[in-house]
């Protein structure tokens, strides 16, 4: 178990919890490899400038939401180690992947300083609730080492802003100086885990270094039952290869948590089992079928 009893206390107790050395070298190489099919690396772009002016002139184009080409990514974003961790923090094992997006930032390129705030505007349509299934959980998964100079991620612990209001969900450095002196910044290895609540202040900070690349991916976990939370549901994307490619290879748990029904859900009967199969010809129809026949010859027999 990567994610520790230990870890999800942390998070419960301060807001907050890190992971030294989450992925495995193998898993952390097969990730930057499919990042670097999306941004170039820190030394290509120095090279080079001029194939990438979108790095200098369209912030938004360095980050890039799920689902990824080749499947390093996706895996990482459908973790099994991630989806044990959202069912134990959530209390429930109906969970799904909310949002996945990967980021990229480079060192003398702009201003990558935020407020304080809180994430929740585009993730509930109320305010956050930090118990039971009601928790959203974010994470930042780092690709790359993130020092002082490297515009680390900075957390106030739960305890040290436990009065303030939910809203606004932004903290203006002139209004609240108090609150960024509680904070605390995330040095990481590549390969750390961050995990933080929906109602945890925090903030990416200044990248003050000459030369490198921050390579992160940004994902927010749910519990399934409540519709008025979430950023995404993946089936807006059901068109793109992409998405198509990843639901035929992975498993049955993993599409779970993109909000495909589970063997043995009521959904499964005789006709969809035959037409899911065509939809996803490469898919391994087989837990489905078998679960759904046997619901068939468990149902009573009418009499009448």
């Amino acid at each position: 178990m990567r994610i520790s009893d230990e870890h999800l206390e942390h998070l419960i107790q301060h807001g907050y919890a890190v992971v030294p050395n989450f992925l495995t070298p193998e898993e952390l190489a097969a990730a930057r490899r499919n990042m670097l099919r999306y941004v170039p690396t820190a030394e290509e772009l120095a090279a080079t400038p001029e194939r990438y002016p979108w790095v200098f002139e369209e912030a938004e184009r360095l980050q890039t939401e799920f689902p990824f080409v080749d499947d390093a990514l996706n895996h990482i974003s459908t973790h099994p180690e991630l989806i044990s961790m959202a069912e134990r923090a959530l209390g429930t094992r109906n969970v799904v992947l909310s949002q996945a997006a990967i980021w990229a930032k480079y060192a003398g390129t702009g201003d990558f300083e935020q407020a304080l705030h809180l994430d929740y505007q585009g993730n509930t349509l109320v305010v956050p609730r930090d118990d039971g299934d009601y928790r959203q959980i974010n994470l930042i998964l780092y690709y790359t080492d993130v020092d002082d100079e490297m515009g680390p991620t900075c957390v106030v612990p739960s305890e040290a802003a436990k009065d303030e209001p939910l809203w606004p969900p932004f903290r203006p450095r002139k209004k609240h100086p108090g609150l960024y002196r509680k904070e605390k910044q995330i040095l990481a290895k590549s390969g750390t885990l961050l995990i933080f609540g929906m109602r945890t202040f925090h903030r990416a900070s200044e990248m003050t270094a000459d030369f490198g690349v921050r390579l992160s991916h940004h994902m927010i976990w749910r519990a399934a039952g409540h519709a008025f939370q979430g950023f995404h549901l993946w089936s807006h994307l059901g068109e793109k290869p992409e998405l198509q490619r990843f639901i035929e290879s992975t498993t049955p748990r993993q599409r779970e948590a993109l909000g495909f029904p589970p063997p043995g859900d009521a959904y499964w009967n005789e006709e969809t089992v035959e037409a899911v199969a065509l939809r996803y010809p490469k898919m391994d129809i087989t837990p489905y079928r078998e679960r759904a026949a046997r619901a068939t010859q468990s149902r009573p027999t009418s009499t009448v």
